[in-house]
């Protein structure tokens, strides 16, 4: 178990949860599903794009997630925190765009 006194500094309790970060919660929320609901059909399907579009969900949902976790967390800088979103956001496009070219 983490003692208060080592969180508090790091997290502010007394702040309400925001609109944004309600709907940044329920997009990752979205994007689990849709990549369950893609690596389920893959499954049944054995189509290897799917697995493409599962890992572009997969990664989606990491991305808001761990954005949403710097808001509440001030770990990571603004900046750094900015790359990494530029990042995984370059994966995603990159995932679909594989998942839309590749042959069978």
């Amino acid at each position: 178990m983490i003692p208060a006194a080592l969180i508090s500094p790091l997290v502010n309790f007394d702040q309400g949860f925001e609109t944004e970060e309600v709907i940044n919660a329920g997009i990752a929320v979205f994007a689990i599903i849709l990549l369950l609901i893609t690596l389920s059909t893959y499954r049944k399907t054995r189509l290897r794009s799917l697995l493409l579009v599962s890992a572009a969900f997969g990664v989606f949902a990491v991305e808001v997630l761990i954005r949403q976790l710097d808001s509440f967390i001030d770990v990571v800088g603004y900046q750094t925190d900015q790359v990494i979103t530029a990042v995984f956001e370059l994966a995603v496009l990159i995932l679909f765009f594989l998942a839309i070219v590749m042959k069978k």
